[in-house]
C-alpha cells in the first residue's frame, strides 16, 4: 500500500509544478524535479529556436537566389514576418478574388440550367398527361370533326352565295357575346370601316407607300364588285368583305345532343342537332336569337374549350370546303375575337399596295420590309399563299404550369415547324382545301397555329411568310394601330378606344424622323 502512494506521488509533479503531494516525499527530490522541468523547458525553448532557424534560413536562401542582399541582413523572425505578407500578398488575395469570380460566375449559371432544364428539354420532362388529352384518347382529328357527317349546328342564311373579296372567321367562345357584339360594332362594321378610310387615315403621308397594282385590280375584278362606272385603275372605295363567328358547343349540351341523336337510332341530321340542342338552356336560347338577328353565326358540334381550338379551326376549314367558299372569295383570314383587325390597311396591301410607316409601327420592320416605296415589298401572289406573325425554331414547353405545355406522347419533336400565329393569318383560297385535307391525315396537337399552318402547311408544302404588320402581341402606342394589319390582345374597352382612335382622321400619327436609328429595325430572317 505505502509503495502505491509513493509512485503515485511522483508522478503527480509530470502534469503539475505544484505538487499536491504531502511530506512523504523528500525535498531533495523536491529539487530534483525542479531541475528536471526546467531542463526539459530549456529544451523545448532549443528546439523552437531551432525549428525558426531551420525555417528562417529556407527563406534566406531562396531570397538570396533572387539576388536580394537585405534578406541575408535581416533577423530570422524579421523574415518570417516578411514571409507571411509576401504570400498573404500574393497568393491569399489573389486565390480570393479566384474563388470570388469563380462563384459569381458558376451560381448564375447553375441556377440558368435549372431553369432551362425545366422549361425546355426532352421527354423525360414531359410525361405529364394534358387536361382533356390523356395518353388513351384518340388524336385522330377525324373522330372529332366527321369529315362525311353534317355538323354545322347554326349558320350563316346567305353562306356563299355570292362573290366577294374576303372572308374573315372569328373564332370566338361560346359566351363571348360581348366580344362579339363589340367587334360588329367597330372593325367587323365593313360598310364604314373599308377601304374608303385608308386615304384618310394616311393623307398626310400620301407620298410614303405604294398605290394598289393595277394588273391586281383587274384580276380580282369580280371580287370587287366593279360597277360600269368604276375603271380597274381605281379601287371601289367599299370593297367585299364577310366577317363570322365560330363556335361549339358547352359540355352539358353536347352530351345532351348525344343522348338525343342515340335516342333517334345515331341519326345527325341539322334538325335534331338545330332545334332540341339549341333551345335546351338560356345560353343557346340568346344564341339562337343572335343568329337570326346578325346572320354571321356558325356553329359546330363539338366542344368548345381551350384545348379544342385545333378542332375549331379544322371546323372552319370543313365549313369553307363544305360549302365552297373558296370558289366565291378570293383570301380567308383567321382571327381571334380578341384581336383587332385594320380592315382599310388589309385591303390595301391585298391590292399590292404598300402601308406607310409610322414612328409606332418601325420596330416591327427589318432591314427590307421597312422600305415601303419598294415595288418588292408590294403581295404580288394570287395563289399558295399564307402569310402572318411567323415563328421560327420555337421549343417545346415541358414546363406543366405553362398554358402551351406539350407532352411528349402528343408531340415527339423538341421543336415546332415554322408556323404563324394563331391571333390572325391569312391565305389565299386555293390554299384551305389543301389544309384540310393534310389535316385529316395529321395526327392532332392542341396547339392550333403550330398544327394548322405549321404541321398540316408543311404536309401540303406551303410556304409560310412573315409580315411585321400580323402583331401578335398588345402595343401601349395607339399609333400603332394606324400601321398595323392586326394586333392581339384588345380586351372590350380597348377595341372600342382602338376603333376610334383609328377613324379619328383629324390626329395626325407622326412618321420615324428623317435620320431614325436603323438599330430598331429587326433582323431580315423571314421570321418574327
Amino acid at each position: 500500500m505505502g509503495i502505491q502512494q509513493e509512485e503515485r506521488h511522483t508522478l503527480l509533479p509530470l502534469s503539475s509544478s505544484n505538487s499536491n503531494s504531502t511530506n512523504d516525499g523528500s525535498s531533495s527530490g523536491d529539487e530534483a524535479n525542479h531541475r528536471s522541468e526546467g531542463e526539459n523547458t530549456q529544451e523545448f525553448r532549443q528546439k523552437i529556436k531551432y525549428f525558426r532557424k531551420a525555417l528562417a534560413g529556407t527563406t534566406l536562401r531562396s531570397t538570396s537566389n533572387s539576388g536580394s542582399t537585405a534578406g541575408r541582413n535581416s533577423s530570422p523572425g524579421a523574415v518570417l514576418a516578411n514571409n507571411r505578407r509576401r504570400l498573404h500578398g500574393r497568393g491569399g488575395l489573389g486565390k480570393r478574388f479566384v474563388r470570388f469570380l469563380f462563384c459569381a460566375f458558376m451560381i448564375p449559371m447553375s441556377l440558368f440550367l435549372i431553369l432551362y432544364t425545366s422549361l425546355f428539354s426532352g421527354p423525360s420532362s414531359r410525361q405529364y398527361p394534358l387536361p382533356d388529352w390523356d395518353f388513351d384518347v384518340s388524336r385522330n382529328i377525324s373522330d372529332y370533326v366527321l369529315p362525311w357527317n353534317e355538323t354545322t349546328l347554326i349558320e350563316p342564311r346567305q353562306k356563299c352565295r355570292e362573290k366577294f373579296f374576303v372572308l374573315i372567321i372569328v373564332c370566338s367562345g361560346l359566351n363571348n357575346f360581348e366580344a362579339r357584339q363589340t367587334i360588329r360594332e367597330t372593325w367587323g362594321n365593313t360598310t364604314e370601316f373599308n377601304y374608303q378610310m385608308f386615304e384618310k387615315m394616311h393623307a398626310h403621308l400620301s407620298d410614303k407607300y405604294l398605290q394598289p397594282k393595277k394588273q391586281r385590280l383587274k384580276f380580282y375584278e369580280e371580287y370587287l364588285k366593279m360597277k360600269g362606272n368604276q375603271t380597274s385603275i381605281i379601287p371601289p372605295t367599299t370593297i367585299p368583305v364577310r366577317v363570322v363567328f365560330l363556335l361549339g358547343q358547352s359540355k352539358e349540351d353536347l352530351n345532351s345532343a348525344h343522348a338525343a341523336d342515340a335516342a333517334a337510332g345515331g341519326s345527325t341530321s341539322t334538325s335534331t342537332w338545330g332545334t332540341g340542342a339549341v333551345y335546351g338552356n338560356e345560353t343557346l336560347t340568346r344564341l339562337r336569337q343572335e343568329a337570326d338577328l346578325y346572320d354571321d353565326i356558325i356553329q359546330e358540334q363539338f366542344l368548345d374549350s381551350y384545348n379544342n381550338l385545333t378542332i375549331k379551326s379544322v371546323m372552319a376549314l370543313k365549313w369553307i370546303q363544305s360549302r365552297r367558299c373558296y370558289e366565291q372569295a378570293a383570301f380567308f383570314m383567321k382571327v381571334d375575337d380578341d384581336t383587332f383587325v385594320n380592315v382599310p390597311n388589309l385591303l390595301h396591301f391585298l391590292l399590292g399596295g404598300t402601308v406607310p410607316l409610322y414612328n409606332d409601327t418601325l420596330d416591327y420592320y427589318d432591314s427590307k420590309s421597312y422600305q415601303t416605296l419598294s415595288a418588292a415589298n408590294r403581295l404580288n401572289a394570287t395563289v399558295n399563299y399564307m402569310v402572318g406573325y411567323k415563328f421560327c425554331k420555337a421549343s417545346v414547353l415541358s414546363n406543366v404550369k405553362s398554358k402551351w405545355y406539350m407532352p411528349y406522347y402528343m408531340y415527339q419533336k423538341d421543336k415546332y415547324p415554322p408556323y404563324l400565329s394563331g391571333s390572325g393569318y391569312l391565305m389565299s383560297m386555293d390554299v384551305v382545301p389543301r389544309l384540310y385535307e393534310a389535316a385529316l391525315n395529321t395526327s392532332l396537337i392542341y396547339l392550333e397555329d403550330v398544327y394548322v399552318t405549321g404541321m398540316c402547311a408543311e404536309k401540303a408544302h406551303l410556304q409560310r411568310r412573315h409580315h411585321p404588320l400580323f402583331n401578335y402581341s398588345k402595343s401601349k402606342h395607339r399609333c400603332t394601330l394606324r400601321g398595323m394589319i392586326s394586333m392581339h390582345k384588345l380586351r372590350v374597352e380597348d377595341m372600342y378606344a382602338s376603333y376610334n382612335f383609328v377613324k379619328n382622321v383629324t390626329y395626325q400619327c407622326p412618321p420615324p424622323g428623317k435620320y431614325f436609328k436603323r438599330i430598331r429595325l429587326r433582323r431580315v430572317n423571314g421570321c418574327g
